[in-house]
């Protein structure tokens, strides 16, 4: 499997050498104030520019054919309807041409996190075809492209990353305004805010109750302790009269 970059856009093949000749430029004149240079050169590399994540090109069929893959809509978000993008063009003198009616001899599958499930190709025109999805967890997805296109045997996997198309993103990076909870989670919370004080409830009821019986225990106690008949001193011996010498 062979792995081709997507193609920088225009405006970038058109600034690329006009901004590497200004970089020469600079680097050969000799400048007497180090921090200026710095700051000029940080300022070039700010306005060069840069690939963006798009899809990858898979050369297959020994170099016969190109398949273009990668997320429909890039970046993709999660929850967000979006596609397999698949682009399958043939080589040729004069460039790339369309191969249309692949819908029957490719299958697609998408695979996350142990999880694979098949993506029915629906042909878009162009040498285009699609297998709608749902992204319902960031991160990478794998793509795998199994079948024929002619007479070659494809069997193609490629994972999403940096070299190859984008990743699922968080919602998040693009909500505005910050989401606010529905009724549904309000009334659900407020439920559960309710039962746990009905429980708190609950439990402090039981501890006083249990207070209460402890306090009367103790009483009872005490009453029956005070309720001790005393022991009567046995009577001394009256004296007899009798004088002892």
């Amino acid at each position: 499997m062979m792995l081709r970059q997507h193609p920088l856009p225009r405006l970038g093949q058109t600034l690329s050498p006009v901004l590497t000749h200004a970089r020469d430029a600079i680097v050969n004149v000799r400048f007497r104030d180090s921090g200026l240079l710095a700051l000029i050169l940080v300022l070039v590399m700010l306005i060069a520019p840069t690939p963006a994540g798009a899809h990858v090109n898979v050369d297959v069929g020994d170099g016969q054919y190109v398949v273009e893959l990668g997320f429909r809509d890039e970046p993709a978000y999660l929850g967000l309807p979006n596609a397999l993008f698949l682009k399958v063009g043939e080589y040729g003198s004069g460039g790339t041409t369309p191969v249309e009616d692949l819908a029957g001899t490719l299958t697609a599958e998408v695979t996350k996190d142990g999880q694979t499930k098949q993506l029915p190709l629906v042909p878009m025109g162009a040498g285009v075809y699609e297998g709608v999805l749902v992204p319902t967890a960031v991160g990478d997805y794998t793509f795998h492209i199994t079948g024929t296109i002619g007479d070659a045997t494809v069997d193609e996997s490629v994972t999403s990353g940096p070299t190859t198309f984008n990743s699922v993103e968080p919602l998040s990076a693009i909500e505005f305004p910050f989401s606010q909870p529905d009724a549904g989670q309000l009334a659900a919370a407020g439920a559960d805010a309710q039962a746990a004080a009905a429980t708190a409830r609950t439990l402090g009821m039981v501890g006083v109750a249990a207070g209460i019986l402890g306090l009367i225990m103790a009483v009872v106690a005490l009453t029956r302790a005070g309720r001790t008949p005393v022991k009567a001193e046995p009577p001394s011996t009256p004296a007899s009269g009798k004088l002892i010498r």
